[in-house]
């Protein structure tokens, strides 16, 4: 089995349709799927949780390639809330849900292990493999960050794709160290910072497992994450799976365009299927 992590609010539905349909492609294991959510809304409207209907119709896909695979929402506003209403990185670059990951080792329905992924992640291989690595002795493994690397620390390692050890995790108390940092301190890159910063001990993944700049042939995981283009001028490309045209425009990358359509078809029906059912509510 594969056991999968997502965090987010009700926007990385796209993102993590893509994921799956790209991870299923590759992947005919069972996956077991766990997604933190929160509901902020009292702060800011736009910070709406993950719904169940949103989560039954990821579900539903991922079981048409295998019955036993599923889909876990977990709520983990009250305990966010208790920690981190203060922190003065809920208002930076990056929503508070980039926080969310962190309270994964208060959750004692996880897995052992499991891989966490960025919901602008895509599959181009089998996955599987991850999970043969060995991090008995270690937090967590991951794949070093393109840009921190050269401009942070040359071990600084990216987080939007994470193999996590849970129970050294729990032993060394990583998040909870996180958690606390993120909460007294203002951070550039919030928890991938503090995580970097604090990690006893951590293994580092070949490039493949989280590829941030272009895709290779031993591409297994790609991350569009934001990257610097130096000409032919200084300026950031931020481009994202669900933008499908600019994928294929800009970046001119077509690898993905069965996952990418599917996607769109799949996108269209669900809106159209939830105005329906809104329509019939009123």
């Amino acid at each position: 089995m594969v056991n999968l992590l997502y965090c987010g609010n009700d926007n990385i539905f796209d993102g993590m349709l893509i994921s799956l349909l790209s991870i299923t492609k590759h992947t005919k294991s069972p996956l077991h799927v766990y997604a933190l959510t929160m509901d902020l809304t009292d702060m800011n409207g736009a910070y709406r949780p993950l719904s169940a209907a949103q989560i039954a119709y990821l579900e539903d896909m991922i079981k048409t390639v295998h019955s036993e695979s599923f889909i876990k929402l977990i709520d983990v506003t009250a305990a966010f809330k208790a920690e981190m209403t203060d922190s003065p990185n809920m208002s930076t670059d990056y929503t508070p849900y980039t926080l969310t990951r962190l309270f994964a080792d208060t959750l004692t329905d996880l897995p052992p292990r499991l891989l966490y992924l960025d919901t602008d992640t895509v599959a181009n291989a089998d996955i599987e493999p991850i999970f043969e690595t060995d991090i008995d002795d270690y937090e967590f493994a991951a794949v070093r960050d393109y840009l921190g690397k050269v401009f942070i620390r040359y071990d600084y390692q990216n987080a939007g794709v994470l193999y996590l050890n849970m129970d050294k995790i729990r032993e060394t108390g990583l998040f909870a160290k996180a958690r606390e940092r993120c909460r007294m301190h203002k951070m550039w890159f919030p928890d991938q910072s503090a995580l970097n910063l604090l990690v006893c001990k951590k293994k580092f993944l070949p490039r493949k497992y989280n590829e941030q700049r272009k895709l290779k042939k031993d591409t297994v995981i790609q991350h569009f994450s934001k990257s610097i283009r130096w000409f032919p001028f200084y300026h950031t490309v931020n481009i994202k799976p669900w933008e499908v045209e600019k994928v294929r425009t800009v970046y001119k990358l077509h690898a993905y365009d069965d996952v990418l359509d599917e996607y769109l078809t799949r996108v269209r029906m669900y809106k159209q299927s939830s105005a329906g059912c809104t329509q019939k509510q009123e």
